[in-house]
């Protein structure tokens, strides 16, 4: 019996049986995993009850060194954005929030069924419950923004003065979600923003965010330079220029 492996981002397994001059063979493929990027929401095809309704939004989603975050306007409940960690199982990628519009989050984890095309791929989610008991079928279709990388592509978090701000850069675009903290008065309030749109790296560290979607109005093609610094392989610091005083923020790899 022979047995010969060949690695080319899948791995086949090749058993040979020698009985009357017959050869048996057996192949079992491992899906190839999800290149790194930015990708961009086509449509998104639901079913509820039996209702199946297409939506269509802004909505970005980026993968990063195992790692994801996503964001939108949700016409039910406003901002939507989550982040976490995220690993390739043949074929379905396990997403585990860590972080959402609301704060930390724990005890979820979403078995999300994806198959690459052409242009993106399609993520199926099945049996999704909402906190009111609802339960629907998502399959939702996504184009490839860009597949790029860079030095400073990572899931980052800082909290500052009540302020909680996650960003996320990978495939030559960002996201970035500000959770603010109020503790005036008698109860705990707390609001958040979200902006996300492309980055372009030029040399030294030096960036250029531009505006694509947010729920701060005006932001559209809005750009912002930026000076990016990787401290280490967990710390990242970035200096902006905001009403002509510089701004430097430090952020921590989650």
């Amino acid at each position: 019996m022979n047995l010969k492996r060949l690695m080319l981002g899948f791995a086949v397994l090749l058993l040979t049986a020698c009985n009357n001059d017959k050869t048996a063979v057996v192949a079992f493929t491992e899906v190839p995993a999800l290149p790194d990027g930015a990708y961009l929401l086509k449509d998104v095809e639901v079913t509820e009850s039996g209702v199946v309704s297409i939506l269509l939004r802004d909505q970005i989603k980026i993968y990063t060194n195992n790692r994801f975050m996503f964001a939108f306007m949700n016409k039910e409940i406003g901002i939507d954005v989550g982040a976490g960690i995220a690993t390739w199982d043949d074929g379905v990628m396990v997403e585990v929030p860590t972080v959402n519009h609301n704060g930390s989050v724990e005890g979820y984890s979403f078995d999300v069924a994806i198959e690459e095309t052409d242009s993106g791929f399609v993520q199926t989610i099945m049996g999704m419950k909402y906190d009111d008991g609802r339960s629907l079928d998502m399959v939702e279709t996504w184009n490839t923004a860009s597949i790029v990388t860079s030095p400073y592509d990572g899931l980052w978090h800082r909290v500052q003065d009540g302020i909680f701000t996650t960003k996320i850069i990978g495939g030559g675009h960002f996201i970035s979600l500000q959770r603010t903290t109020s503790t005036e008065g008698p109860d705990l309030s707390n609001s958040s923003e979200f902006w996300f749109g492309s980055i372009e790296f030029g040399k030294n560290g030096q960036a250029v965010e531009t505006g694509m979607t947010s729920s701060v109005q005006n932001y559209s093609d809005a750009q912002q330079s930026l000076h990016l610094v990787l401290i280490d392989q967990d710390n990242l610091s970035q200096t902006a220029t905001v009403d002509g005083i510089e701004v430097t923020e430090i952020y921590q790899r989650l």
